[in-house]
């Protein structure tokens, strides 16, 4: 069975996600040894390491966060781009800094995915519970084999993008732009018979974007907000603050 690591980059005018990308790989390459596919534009320039390949799209835009352009309406097609029988999806900030991810890998769940995230600050609960009627889930890391369940998990989430406005209707999703962390929500959901699935039983220890990231490298990062610093070093981490393109 080959396994690998999939990844969606696309510049945009305000942020460079080919420099968080870079980052990105290299922790996959210290800490989960997974070969590494990017899905990409022309516009986006990314240094090519020896064990990645590039899968070149034109990308869907549109969708805005802030009122900023954001790319994120390539997701649902990973069971296409995927070159591997057993794939890890993960957003390019988040950060391998332990092999916790090759852990997931080894196990026998034919689909996985996060529903808990933390803020690394310990402040408030990231809790979505009362802007839709059902709980999102974290497309920020997806694990997949190819099976005839997960298609039909994706062939789910493609109807949901097609039907964003209906299914935010029906769900009572308060959140109108697209957001993948829905459209999967949505979708194993309705696989599964409005029953329970297979999750990541952690959290994702995430870094909020109102904090300022003082230093990364290869075990970890400094991290302040307020008054406050911290370091968190040999746990997976991931960046809203998208300044890390330049730290």
């Amino acid at each position: 069975m080959t396994k690998g690591v999939l990844l969606y980059c696309f510049d945009t005018p305000q942020v460079s996600y080919s420099k968080i990308t870079d980052r990105c790989i290299s922790l996959i390459e210290r800490n989960l040894n997974l070969p590494v596919t990017v899905v990409t534009d022309a516009d986006t320039k990314l240094r090519i390491k020896s064990n990645c390949d590039t899968h070149v799209v034109e990308i869907e835009k549109g969708n805005t966060k802030f009122s900023k352009p954001w790319y994120n309406l390539e997701r649902h097609l990973a069971f296409e781009h995927s070159p591997y029988d057993r794939t890890v999806v993960m957003d390019v900030d988040y950060f391998c800094y332990s092999d916790k991810i090759l852990r997931l890998v080894e196990s026998e769940n034919d689909f996985l995915v996060h529903k808990n995230a933390h803020d690394v600050m310990h402040r408030e609960a990231m809790r979505y519970d009362r802007e839709a009627m059902l709980d999102l889930v974290w497309a920020t890391v997806l694990i997949f084999n190819k099976t005839p369940r997960t298609k039909a998990i994706f062939d789910t989430v493609k109807l949901v993008k097609q039907n964003y406005q209906h299914y935010c209707n029906l769900y009572r999703i308060s959140y109108k732009n697209f957001r993948n962390d829905y459209a999967f929500a949505i979708a194993l959901n309705q696989i599964n018979g409005h029953r329970e699935y297979d999750l990541i039983p952690d959290s994702i220890a995430t870094v909020p974007a109102d904090a300022e990231v003082i230093e990364l490298n290869d075990n970890g990062a400094v991290i302040r907000c307020n008054d406050k610093m911290i370091l968190v070093q040999d746990q997976d981490l991931h960046f809203l603050n998208k300044e890390i393109a330049y730290v």
